[in-house]
């Protein structure tokens, strides 16, 4: 009952979060000249301070991720502008009454309503709704597509304007899978920010006339129609390009993201995830474990080897044996630097027939998603022994950016468990 009370809260009290800033935000609507305009701006700044001081977005959801030094992210960029208009234009055809078409008009004459509208307001928006919901529903670890469908539930309901409530769902969902693919909220505010802004040069420029404008109209239904049809299939296949990542790509993007910590700012985490994870229920469990040597840029293992040995647990680790891992029981006396400069093991082999005694297999990786999927360095060395170890459960020690919406996979790779308790991260 408490985790799902948990799982409930997560996602809604960044909502509530919003809701009390809205109504903090109409108190200063009674007392300011130009009121409503402030009153927006209260709520963005509020809402903001809020989410940011109660630690419910982290700074690492900002950052430039690799699309953006290649240019791939104009993929989606565009992509998600031709959808937005093909859905500009599905919502004229359901002719929903706008109930603050007026004041928004009136709002965007003046200088700081411009600002709020355009860029404060999707800001806001974005922190909340992507970073706070879909973030904090990620950490909690339920799947990506139900963090984005809730999200964007939650984002139409609470413009409460019918006019708007199914185009901010549609559009949630596009933001939404923008934030997953990234992991960042750069793309999807960029996108937010262009497409409110466009609403506000529109109304300025054709100033009262916007009240009875529709694309339908100024197009003609038939042009209209294939324009929504051609925009929106333009824009899948767009977004599709954008999210389809190979392998190479993947891991060239993995080792993008992990020159933006230092190697101390690694090691900090690295230490974070050993200690927490040797908290856990299946580490206690465990009375034969496999670890592994760790390379520079993996999560280290020194603290699990510790604990393991206080634990009295044996504790195997691999040999790279030509093209297979052959396991050996871990001896600190017994360990020389191996194939790709690891530490390994120099003791006999622990016997294959005794794989069925391996109760936990922690292992390293470039990349996981939350389906189990598991990118490893391209070699398949543990594709091949995973499959051997049926008794094992086994789980991926990985930083948090390592953990990605979709991982490539084939029918032959062995599924992992990821685990970063990105809870004890907030970077």
């Amino acid at each position: 009952m408490r985790q799902l009370l948990r799982t409930l809260w997560t996602p809604l009290y960044p909502v509530l979060v919003f809701l009390v800033c809205q109504l903090a935000g109409g108190l200063v609507l009674y007392v300011a000249p130009g009121g409503l305009a402030w009153s927006l701006l209260a709520v963005d700044v509020l809402c903001v301070l809020w989410l940011a001081f109660g630690r419910l977005i982290i700074l690492r959801d900002v950052h430039v991720d690799l699309s953006w030094r290649s240019g791939r992210f104009l993929w989606a960029f565009f992509g998600a502008l031709a959808v937005i208009l093909a859905l500009n234009i599905i919502s004229e055809w359901m002719s929903l009454p706008d109930l603050i078409e007026d004041a928004v008009c009136d709002l965007v004459r003046r200088p700081l309503g411009v600002v709020v509208i355009a860029l404060l307001g999707p800001v806001a928006e974005e922190l909340c709704f992507r970073g706070a919901v879909i973030g904090g529903m990620l950490r909690l670890g339920c799947r990506p597509w139900t963090a984005v469908l809730v999200s964007s539930l939650l984002f139409g309901l609470i413009h409460f304007n019918p006019a708007q409530v199914p185009f901010a769902f549609a559009m949630g969902l596009v933001l939404g899978v923008l934030y997953l693919r990234t992991g960042s909220l750069l793309l999807p505010m960029l996108v937010h920010v262009v497409n409110n802004s466009l609403s506000v040069v529109q109304i300025r420029l054709m100033g009262d006339e916007v009240r009875s404008f529709t694309l339908t109209d100024w197009m003609g239904a038939p042009l209209a129609a294939l324009t929504a049809l051609a925009s929106f299939a333009l824009g899948l296949w767009l977004l599709r390009r954008f999210l389809h990542l190979d392998k190479r790509t993947l891991r060239r993007e993995i080792k993008q993201m992990k020159k933006l910590y230092s190697a101390e700012n690694l090691d900090n985490i690295s230490l974070n995830i050993e200690e927490y994870f040797s908290l856990q229920d299946q580490w206690d469990a465990a009375h034969t474990v496999l670890l592994y040597s760790a390379l520079p840029d993996e999560v280290n293992t020194d603290y699990l080897l510790l604990a393991a040995e206080d634990d009295g647990k044996t504790i195997l680790l691999p040999r790279v044996d030509g093209d297979r891992l052959t396991l050996h029981v871990y001896s600190p006396d017994s360990m020389a630097s191996g194939a790709f400069g690891v530490m390994e093991p120099q003791g006999p082999e622990f016997p294959p027939s005794r794989y069925g005694e391996i109760e936990l297999a922690v292992v390293p990786g470039m990349a996981f998603d939350r389906r189990g999927h598991r990118l490893g360095r391209g070699k398949g060395y543990y594709d091949r022994l995973l499959p051997l170890l049926p008794a094992a459960r086994v789980v991926g020690l990985c930083f948090p950016f390592q953990v990605v919406a979709s991982v490539p996979h084939e029918a032959h790779d062995a599924a992992v468990q990821p685990f970063m308790p990105e809870q004890l991260i907030n970077l």
